[in-house]
């Protein structure tokens, strides 16, 4: 995935931030960096048992992600380490709080204990500038790499949810979140 993104063709596409979102006819690239230590020279983690999972949302046309960027009306059910990583950013960098938000975690009590640490790069989700998708030559979706050290020898299995209040989650349809299984040797 990683290698295809940076191969894609770069038409139409500008450098974006919060502070400048793209214009009407252009779309947002991105800036590989800001992935270390989830890149290639560095062997996606993998050399020093500390895998990159890349993860992306699918193309939904003209798609407006409704944003919790307000720590005092979060759901109940959004995991603590996030609530606090949007807390965090409210009171620090409020402009940085318009992300459709990813959170990573163990799906069963074993699996939360087997998980020692998660990182995300570049941010804990997907800016909002990358919406809404709207088939422009050079569109390509936004991702996030979560880059995991786990428990050695030992199969975890992991979901991964989006956040936003337009985003439904059913975890029997697979709908607003993956689910995959890692295990390092």
């Amino acid at each position: 995935l990683f290698a295809a993104y940076q191969d894609l063709e770069k038409q139409n596409q500008v450098n974006c931030s919060f502070e400048h979102p793209p214009q009407d006819d252009k779309v947002c690239g991105i800036d590989f960096s800001s992935f270390s230590p989830c890149t290639a020279d560095n062997n996606f983690g993998y050399h020093v048992a500390r895998p990159c999972i890349f993860l992306k949302l699918n193309k939904i046309y003209n798609w407006i992600p409704e944003i919790y960027n307000d720590s005092k009306t979060l759901p109940d059910h959004m995991p603590e380490e996030l609530k606090q990583h949007i807390k965090e950013k409210q009171s620090l960098r409020p402009n940085e709080t318009n992300v459709v938000w990813v959170s990573c975690e163990g799906e069963n009590p074993a699996d939360v204990e087997n998980i020692k640490a998660r990182d995300y790069y570049p941010r804990m989700g997907f800016p909002r500038y990358y919406f809404p998708f709207k088939n422009i030559q050079g569109y390509i979706p936004p991702i996030v790499a979560v880059q995991f050290t786990v428990e050695t020898g030992v199969l975890i299995n992991i979901e991964c949810k989006a956040w936003a209040r337009n985003i439904n989650r059913d975890r029997s349809d697979r709908r607003g979140s993956v689910h995959f299984e890692l295990m390092v040797d």
